[in-house]
């Protein structure tokens, strides 16, 4: 009975969706219905900050889109080159936004909306499981761009494309869209700050080892949090962008290396985490330690929840104590 009951719930999911796609979304992935938000928000926030760079050639006037089939690991990574122009990659977006999708999906259907009914403010929610195994799938297919690609399935899997604005699933594809692109504002201005900063001449003119490279982009990092954080509309979700932003970075690889260029991954969440300065009690460390056992469950480590940890900003820093050793 439970298969069929889920079988009606797709096909009435599957039944109320459109698609949103016209002639001007160029690419091949359903995130290029988002490609333009990215630009627009970026520029409406901070308009004289780009204007600035742009005038002085340090930041080029267009941000090139590369729309390849292509896997995260075959030079799908946003970089800026020596012209100052900015590169993105439709696969590097598709997976940072299935991150987002899960995360706020893992977080609300498992943990703040049961609390929400075990207090009395909300009931129960029948299409609590459908949620979130449809967010589990799609996540699964989020990891496995890293190394190979196959194309989204949009009849199947949540996206941004093709969804029914008014079911839940729809929903949370609104919500999820706004904070995917807060998060890749975060990185468009990480980029941005290697302009500012003028690393890319620093690196050339002073031929930097790798290692030496390094700070670098820490202070691109650094730098972009200071900038999104002055100009957003929320801090809280300008928070939870910069940890997601980072945070994505874990399921590339089985450690917390960086490489050859950058810094590993936890030196850059715990420089973001000493500049936002978050409260014991905010979503930022529940947000990381999800990111934290989901990279564990991916690569089967056996990190272990230390029932003795009082706050969970407790459990994240025993977590990523536990990572820092593997």
């Amino acid at each position: 009975m439970a298969e069929i009951e889920s079988n009606n719930f797709q096909n009435f999911i599957n039944y109320m969706k459109t698609s949103i796609w016209q002639n001007s979304h160029s690419g091949k992935q359903p995130i290029r219905v988002l490609k333009h938000n990215l630009t627009a928000r970026l520029e409406a926030r901070n308009k004289k900050y780009i204007e600035s760079l742009q005038s002085d050639y340090r930041l080029h006037q267009e941000i090139l889109y590369h729309a390849e089939n292509l896997p995260l690991l075959n030079g799908q990574m946003p970089f800026i080159n020596d012209n100052g122009l900015i590169n993105i990659h439709e696969t590097f977006l598709s997976y940072v936004w299935i991150n987002c999708y899960y995360f706020y999906v893992l977080h609300e259907e498992k943990y703040a909306i049961p609390n929400l009914i075990a207090q009395g403010k909300m009931e129960s929610r029948p299409y609590s499981a459908e949620l979130l195994s449809e967010a589990e799938d799609l996540f699964r297919y989020a990891l496995t761009l890293v190394k190979g690609f196959t194309d989204w399935d949009k009849d199947v899997l949540p996206n941004p494309e093709y969804f029914d604005e008014e079911s839940p699933q729809g929903n949370y594809i609104l919500h999820v869209n706004d904070l995917f692109v807060e998060v890749l504002n975060f990185i468009l201005y990480h980029e941005t700050a290697h302009a500012e900063l003028e690393h890319i001449k620093k690196v050339q003119l002073n031929q930097l080892e790798n290692e030496e490279r390094k700070p670098l982009e820490i202070e691109a990092d650094s730098r972009a949090i200071q900038l999104i954080m002055k100009n957003s509309t929320s801090r809280q979700k300008a928070e939870i962008a910069v940890v997601m932003g980072l945070a994505s970075m874990l399921f590339i690889k089985n450690s917390l290396k960086g490489g050859s260029t950058h810094p590993d991954v936890d030196q850059r969440i715990e420089n973001a985490i000493e500049i936002l300065q978050p409260s014991a009690d905010s979503e930022i460390w529940t947000t990381l330690c999800l990111f934290l056992k989901a990279w564990d469950l991916q690569y089967n480590f056996g990190l272990i929840e230390n029932s003795n940890c009082k706050t969970i900003k407790d459990v994240f820093y025993d977590l990523l104590q536990q990572a820092k050793t593997l």
